[in-house]
């Protein structure tokens, strides 16, 4: 009798679910699979930007984001299917949806400080962006994971229909994912702040609740209401005035713009940061136009070895820095910068005095692929031509590091052209190692110049290359005192390679990088 009873309960609750899931009707099931696989993509996009300024953006970095949220998918995959099961009720769907809503709301409140006091406590950025992942993702992953299996249990009401079924609503989740992508890298990501991003995602999510289940509105139009309100706020606070510092999302980054006095002296410095690990541009605020950091000092080596040097192709924007001290100190000399990002473009002429002058080209594209195009074109030759481009804990790029760049570099070289670039490593380390075989494999002249500490091999600091496209180079007596200031930091040892040269198809630059 008991197995019988339990049997009818079984049956009944079944049957139950079925017409609730009859009554909710395929739009609704429709509609709230495409939103929910549209926000899963979005909060993954807006979450990562987050994370940036704590954590940077390298592969380690995205490897965890994609694992953790992976792994917290396939976890609500399965907790959906079980729940979906036992409770196969709209009601719960939206709960479970709201939850998510919620989740996602407070991960936009949280995020900061969280990430905050994991980056002051945790040096390692494999366990850093793990446990970030995990603290801001895994919740809302499972909760959005768990939809997909439960909409299909509802929509299912005939087993002869159950494959069609099954893969039309993958298709549908499939299809929001897709918008969700686009949407989120194209549009959102452009024009909203990663906490507004978030607001939205948690608002969109409350009101796909209320669809899937209408007599939750009492619980969940607050919960709309509020991420709405929020989504203002959050965008309004996106960009503080100085001198607490500007922060605020550009189309590839993460930009943080601040200003700080220089200890035991009246000046202020202007520092933009896109990583977490240091500042990436500098700029004396009562002179724009001088340099601040050591190291872009050493791209005025270019003039001592070729003094007829007229054309210039600077790779890297950032501030503009060598490209503002170039336009005072060398007027007549024609400069091309490429900055792949327009935000910090526009934010160095809002924040660092970026002007524009005669001679003066801006690029807004990937340096890779203005190398490759303009040396297949070959219509315009550079006297010299300057890197100095970075992605996350200070790694350049992996494509800007191989034989292969090396070799478009050359091609846009005049016969006697000086390359000069700017590696962030120490000179015994491989990643130094490989940019310099890679150099060396294509310029006969091969130079190094460490910019703070001249003859340490284990210090990690900004070290120059000089390369160039002549066998030798002549000695030439120094212009000035800061010229002799300059060449004394030539590397005077032996150097060899301890890893061959970077190729397109295999630099591993983020190993060896992550190191320290």
């Amino acid at each position: 009798m008991a197995a019988k009873s339990a049997r009818d309960k079984k049956v009944k609750m079944e049957e139950t679910g079925a017409q609730q899931g009859a009554q909710i009707g395929i739009k609704q099931l429709a509609t709230a699979s495409f939103s929910c696989g549209t926000c899963v993509m979005v909060l993954e996009m807006a979450g990562s930007r987050m994370v940036a300024p704590y954590m940077g953006t390298s592969l380690v970095v995205w490897t965890s984001l994609i694992g953790i949220v992976m792994a917290s998918l396939s976890l609500g995959y399965w907790l959906g299917g079980v729940i979906s099961d036992k409770k196969p009720y709209p009601k719960v769907l939206a709960r479970i949806i709201g939850l998510a809503a919620l989740s996602t709301a407070l991960m936009a409140l949280i995020a900061n400080p969280l990430l905050a006091t994991l980056a002051r406590n945790i040096s390692n950025v494999y366990v850093g962006s793990v446990i970030a992942s995990l603290c801001l993702f895994a919740i809302p992953s499972v909760l959005l994971g768990m939809v997909s299996p439960f909409i299909v249990r509802l929509a299912i009401h005939n087993l002869g229909s159950a494959g069609t079924t099954v893969g039309s609503f993958s298709a549908i989740s499939s299809a929001g994912s897709i918008v969700g992508t686009f949407l989120g890298g194209f549009v959102l990501i452009s024009f909203f702040a990663s906490a507004t991003i978030l607001f939205q995602v948690a608002f969109v999510l409350a009101l796909t609740a209320i669809v899937v289940y209408k007599p939750s509105w009492k619980t969940l139009a607050p919960v709309a209401v509020i991420a709405f309100g929020l989504c203002f706020v959050s965008q309004s606070g996106a960009m503080p005035m100085m001198p607490d510092g500007i922060n605020f999302d550009t189309k590839y980054n993460t930009v943080r713009i601040a200003d700080r006095g220089i200890f035991g002296t009246p000046r202020t410095v202007r520092m933009m940061q896109t990583d977490p690990l240091g500042a990436q541009s500098l700029m004396f605020i009562d002179n724009p136009t001088e340099l601040f950091s050591p190291y872009t000092k050493f791209y005025d080596l270019a003039f001592h070895y070729k003094p007829e040097t007229k054309k210039v192709l600077m790779m890297g924007g950032g501030g503009y820095c060598v490209p503002k001290h170039l336009g005072t100190l060398r007027p007549d000399v024609a400069i091309d910068i490429v900055e792949l990002d327009p935000g910090i473009t526009q934010a160095a002429r809002d924040y660092f005095a970026l002007t524009d002058r005669p001679g003066q080209r801006i690029f807004h594209e990937d340096a890779r692929i203005f190398l490759n195009r303009e040396a297949a074109r070959g219509e315009y030759k550079y006297d010299a031509i300057f890197g100095d481009v970075f992605g996350s804990s200070y790694n350049i790029p992996f494509h800007l590091t191989t034989v292969e760049c090396m070799q478009r570099t050359r091609e846009l070289l005049t016969d006697d052209g000086i390359f000069v670039v700017n590696i962030i490593s120490s000179v015994d380390d491989e990643l130094f190692s490989g940019i310099y075989a890679s150099i060396a494999e294509v310029f006969p002249t091969v130079m190094i110049f460490p910019a703070s500490y001249p003859q340490s091999a284990t210090v990690r600091q900004n070290v120059m290359i000089v390369a160039s496209l002549s066998e030798s180079l002549p000695e030439r007596t120094p212009e000035n005192d800061y010229v002799q200031w300059l060449l004394s930091h030539k590397w005077t040892r032996n150097f060899t390679a301890k890893i061959p040269a970077f190729t397109d198809a295999f630099a591993p630059v983020e190993k060896y990088s992550l190191v320290h």
